[in-house]
């Protein structure tokens, strides 16, 4: 008995659950371990697939003269003007295409604009600038449209080492295919991470030209009603919208779909706007259609003048400046500085005939038909030409005076035109005996105004645009004036000139000066009630800080301080600018605080909304001061500073000077001319990753004693 249970005792025990699933943990290991090379592999295959890798910027070699002309071009223009915004398409070392560029030459333009004072603009930044906020500093807006892998494998890395930010618009329905011409959502995501790009809207899938009629002309297919082939006919307004609103909302998804901000701007595919569409009038506009998702959109061909201004914001489109493969860094500081707006002044437009373009279809590169001087067309006797058109978009409230001259009869007669690419332009005809304003341009032009003169071959010439009012002045005495119908920024334009040359036997009339100067703005009814500055609180937190009119600032703002907020590289905001138009003799003072790099800066303005209003900017190590008009300032004055995260600020204005004073020890004087206005506080930072300059206690006070 007890050898029984001694054998039963020491019997091996049965396998049982414990067991198999001991040998199943350890078989499934044993996988894992064979499975992890092929895992790492598929990993490694697909990162390849959907991330090409970078490849690193070239190595520059430029000569420190190359340098200085690159800096001596931007001397010539405005140190704060609207942005100008360039057109890119794909950066490639191995392309013959005439749209794409070389890292090369990429390299070397960003190189370009940094020499020359540029930086560059989010799509927030540009976007606030549209709906009316203050022109930038010394700007450029960067875009590349389409999507392309070169901007991650090539040109991500050459933003970087110029600091510099683009906004690529995408065709969302591309993203991912035809690898690895586009580029992957994976790329995107790793270029939205950067703080380098943002992206916009260019279609879902509407970026191709097809049939619009029977004989099969081609179109864009997002701009034109497309040929129904099966059907025989062209599509109806309401399947055309359809297939519109399906694409964008498409777009849009893709974007939110994929963790990306909703897009503000949209580029137009092949540049086709609502003026090369054929949808009929009246009725539902491509523009307008646009305008329901976005703030405003591209394009790189337009019927007149829209550079980035006020003029182009009140439309919402903006022409862009095209950049080509044969572009090189020296021709595109040129043309940026040929679409950059500047105020309208000019001792003689006439001594400056490379700021001249003819619009009578001659291609005419010369305005000595205008002088006198000659060349003279051999047929036909008319000449006509504008003065900066593109650069005098936004003009308005100026003065043009001139002297004609060698006048026969009413066939022998000039024209001199304002408010050119306007809404309304208006032309002042003068002959020997008349003077009349036409409306319009062209056959559709039509006579407002018209007055008799004292006959003479001479007579003196005085055009005032002051708001929507434009008055004529002939030989000090005999006046017209003409309200324009357009209104704000549809009424705003430079000049023009023209000579008509009647019978074969008659001298051609001739200019002689054109004098060009600003005029105060002209005042509107019903503005609100004005803030007298014994009343003002900066800091009250139920005050209006605005960084456009109407447009609310997202300044945090109460306390003891005003913080901007956000990932944009710059921030404005005027205090209650429409109720302190009339500011005079009063004392700003603030502590500009957290100027944590050489790179960040920020600035107290005073005499906000006047030709002449002042900032005092300072930066770790100095201040500079700006003087100028919003939309087009320039560097009065430079001081060092000593080495400090924080300054103090205390600005005087008075009617016949401004006084700065920085940290009690650093004092500068402009001289003024009894301008008034307001104040503003603005931020800059080179990248997102250095925090915001912040103005603490700032406060306004009456200062009755100063001038």
């Amino acid at each position: 008995m007890n050898a029984r249970r001694q054998a039963a005792t020491t019997a091996p025990m049965p396998r049982g659950f414990t067991h198999w699933i001991s040998r199943l943990v350890l078989a499934l290991a044993a996988l894992a371990v064979l499975a992890m090379p092929f895992y790492a592999g598929w990993e490694y295959y697909t990162f390849r697939r959907d991330v090409t890798p970078q490849v690193a910027p070239p190595e520059l070699r430029l000569d420190r003269s190359t340098q200085a002309d690159w800096h001596g071009e931007a001397a010539k223009l405005p140190d704060t003007a609207a942005p100008v915004v360039l057109t890119f398409h794909d950066i490639n070392p191995h392309s013959d295409s005439p749209y794409i560029i070389t890292p090369q030459a990429f390299d070397e333009q960003l190189t370009a604009l940094e020499d020359a004072g540029y930086r560059s603009l989010t799509t927030d930044e540009f976007v606030d600038y549209l709906k009316g906020g203050p022109a930038p500093l010394r700007s450029v807006y960067m875009t590349f449209d389409d999507g392309t892998n070169g901007l991650w494998v090539y040109g991500d890395r050459i933003l970087a080492k110029h600091h510099m930010h683009a906004a690529s618009y995408l065709i969302t329905g591309r993203v991912d295919h035809n690898r690895p011409y586009y580029l992957s959502w994976e790329e995107i995501s790793r270029m939205a991470s950067s703080g380098r790009w943002d992206f916009q809207d260019h279609t879902h899938d509407l970026h191709w030209r097809g049939a619009v009629d029977a004989e099969g002309a081609q179109a864009s297919a997002l701009a034109n009603r497309l040929w129904l082939a099966d059907k025989k006919r062209i599509e109806t307004v309401g399947e055309y919208q359809t297939r519109f609103q399906g694409d964008i909302a498409q777009s849009l998804a893709d974007f939110d779909a994929h963790g990306l901000p909703k897009p503000q701007m949209f580029a137009y595919p092949f540049s086709e706007t609502s003026e090369r569409a054929n949808l009929p009038v009246p009725g539902p506009s491509l523009q307008g259609m646009l305008e329901q998702t976005f703030a405003a959109t591209l394009t790189d061909v337009s019927k007149r003048p829209l550079p980035a201004g006020r003029r182009a914001a009140g439309v919402r489109q903006v022409q862009r400046l095209e950049v080509y493969q044969k572009t090189t860094a020296k021709s595109l500081l040129a043309e940026i500085g040929q679409w950059t707006l500047v105020p309208p002044v000019a001792d003689d437009a006439l001594a400056k005939p490379d700021g001249w373009e003819h619009n009578d279809g001659t291609n005419g590169k010369d305005i000595g038909a205008l002088t006198g001087a000659g060349p003279y067309p051999s047929t036909g006797g008319y000449v006509s030409a504008e003065y900066l058109p593109l650069t005098s978009a936004d003009w308005n409230d100026y003065t043009a005076e001139t002297t004609v001259s060698d006048l026969a009869d009413s066939d022998n007669n000039v024209g001199l035109t304002v408010r050119t690419g306007s809404g309304d332009p208006l032309t002042v005809s003068l002959s020997r005996s008349f003077v009349g304003i036409y409306r319009g341009t062209g056959d559709k032009r039509e006579q407002v105004a018209t007055k008799p003169l004292v006959a003479t071959a001479t007579h003196q010439l005085k055009v005032t645009v002051n708001g929507s009012l434009t008055k004529v002045l002939v030989d000090g005495r005999t006046e017209l004036s003409w309200t324009s119908k357009a209104q704000g920024t549809e009424a705003t334009g430079g000049v023009g000139l023209s000579v008509r040359k009647g019978a074969a036997s008659l001298n051609w009339p001739k200019f002689t000066g054109l004098k060009i100067a600003q005029t105060p703005p002209s005042t509107t009814a019903g503005n609100p009630s004005a803030l007298g500055v014994a009343q003002a609180v900066l800091l009250d937190p139920g005050a209006s800080w605005d960084s456009a009119p109407g447009q609310p600032s997202g300044m945090k703002i109460g306390g003891d301080g005003l913080a901007p907020q956000g990932l944009a590289l710059s921030d404005y905001a005027a205090y209650e600018q429409a109720r302190t138009s009339g500011w005079t003799k009063y004392t700003v003072h603030g502590v500009i605080g957290r100027l944590n790099s050489p790179q960040v800066s920020a600035a107290v303005w005073v005499r906000v909304g006047s030709p002449q209003a002042v900032s005092v900017e300072v930066s770790r190590r100095g201040v500079r001061v700006l003087s100028g008009s919003a939309d087009s300032r320039k560097v009065v004055a430079t001081k060092p500073l000593a080495d400090s995260d924080h300054h103090d600020i205390v600005i005087t204005v008075g009617s016949e000077a401004t006084w700065i004073t920085v940290d009690g020890t650093v004092h500068l004087q402009l001289a003024a001319k009894g301008e008034t206005g307001g104040v503003a506080f603005s931020a800059y930072r080179d990248v997102t990753r250095h925090a915001w300059p912040t103005a603490k206690t700032l406060k306004v006070l009456p200062a009755t004693e100063v001038r």
